[in-house]
């Protein structure tokens, strides 16, 4: 008993996740990755963090924690992403806004140079979900569900997406926002973690491949 109890506790260092979330739409059956952020990194503007990719802004693992800043020069929000082949798919983390304008968990498709699909937005006075298509200027997003409330900057929120065919379910701590959309169901090549502003902190990101429960 001892002996599994340290296997446990080691792959729960290792960043490995042990058990599925809980979930509604899809199960989730396979695990693509799930990373704990917990080795410290110097800052980074482009390169790799635990086999994410920082590409804007700036991104360092400090603390046990991911910090991700907006740059000035770079006019965008800072990414970083996780490239992956995937048809349903759900996301896991915990994150906290700190001062950054909003936190958003973004997916992008497999048609060259990965165009964006879809996100969820969180921001201190509510969450939202867009359907996004093209890339750089020819990117172009609706917001098509969302719900005000109150999130708590300077606390960790827990964050479960389902993208299961044209259906996109965020849930944020106790709250939910569900939309439907046809470019849901398109094929998904890339993970990003996105924030605007300076602050926002990510930790315990996992990626699964999924199958529709119904």
């Amino acid at each position: 008993m001892r002996l599994l109890s340290l296997l446990f506790t080691s792959l729960a260092l290792a960043g490995i996740a042990i058990e599925p979330p809980a979930t509604v739409l899809c199960q989730p059956d396979k695990l693509i990755v799930a990373t704990t952020f917990d080795q410290a990194t110097p800052p980074t503007r482009k390169g790799p963090i635990q086999g994410w990719q920082a590409g804007i802004g700036e991104w360092r693992i400090e603390n046990g924690v991911l910090h991700g800043d907006e740059l000035p020069e770079d006019h965008h929000a800072s990414s970083c992403t996780y490239r992956l082949e995937a048809t349903h798919l759900v996301i896991t983390a915990e994150f906290r806004l700190g001062d950054a304008e909003h936190v958003a968990f973004g997916c992008r498709d497999t048609i060259a140079p990965n165009h964006h699909l879809g996100r969820t937005f969180i921001r201190r006075d509510g969450i939202w979900i867009q359907h996004m298509s093209g890339i750089a200027k020819t990117t172009k997003a609706h917001k098509i569900a969302e719900l005000k409330t109150p999130i708590d900057p300077q606390a960790w929120h827990r964050l479960t997406v389902e993208i299961c065919g044209d259906r996109y379910r965020a849930q944020i701590d106790g709250h939910v926002v569900e939309a439907t959309h046809a470019r849901f169901q398109d094929a998904k090549g890339i993970v990003a973690l996105i924030s605007k502003g300076r602050g926002a902190q990510f930790r315990n990101v996992a990626l699964w491949h999924a199958t529709p429960k119904s």
